[in-house]
Formats: C-alpha cells, sequence, structure tokens
C-alpha cells in the first residue's frame, strides 16, 4: 500500500507511516508554540495556528458557527484587526477563555494598585 503522506527526513522508521505523520505534525506545531510566545505571556500569530491546528479547529468553520465574515478570524489571529468578540471566541475554543487578556496582550480592565 503506498503512503499518502511524504517521507520526511528523520522519520521514526519502522511505524506506520500515519504515526510518522502525526509525530511529525506535533513536532511542527510544538515548535510554532516555542516560538510564539511573547514575554508578557501574550501569543503571536503562529502559536494561535498551532495550538487552533492542535485542536482540530477549522477556522472557516469557526467563523461560519458564529456568524462572521471570513476574513475577520484571519485578521484577528494575524493582529491585524482587534475584535474583543472574536478574541474570546478564540480563547475559548483553545480552553484559555480565563487567560484571554493575557493571551491577546490586552491591558487588564482593574490592574491592581
Amino acid at each position: 500500500m503506498l503512503s499518502q503522506y511524504p517521507q520526511r527526513k528523520g522519520a521514526a522508521s519502522g511505524l506506520p507511516t500515519n504515526v510518522q505523520a502525526i509525530l511529525a505534525t506535533a513536532a511542527d506545531v510544538q515548535q510554532m508554540i516555542s516560538h510564539g510566545i511573547n514575554p508578557d505571556g501574550s501569543l503571536r500569530p503562529e502559536a494561535f495556528r498551532a495550538l487552533l491546528k492542535l485542536k482540530g479547529v477549522n477556522v472557516k468553520a469557526l467563523t461560519e458557527l458564529h456568524g462572521f465574515q471570513d476574513p475577520i478570524f484571519h485578521q484577528v489571529i494575524n493582529r491585524e484587526f482587534q475584535n474583543e468578540t472574536v478574541e474570546n471566541i478564540i480563547a475559548e475554543v483553545l480552553g484559555l477563555s480565563a487567560d484571554a487578556d493575557r493571551i491577546w496582550g490586552r491591558q487588564a480592565k482593574n490592574p491592581a494598585a
């Protein structure tokens, strides 16, 4: 049976091809996440994309589900446009709604004095 995934350099030999592809994808996602966190804890676009990919979330489906135009989610992820509603939707999907202000780099509304 032919593999539907291309063989990557350094792929674990002896494992089924689909397992090799999953491991390669996981390594790619880990690299995107590790390079995608700012010193203040906010996430860069590549971290958002990696986390969404890891969760198996399709941005187009997410956009349609919440009734937004397709480009807005991409613009928010790329930090080209701010929309707190979309930011909160993405944070919720990622399971980070409690940290939404931090991951989006928003100032706390009531900072401790």
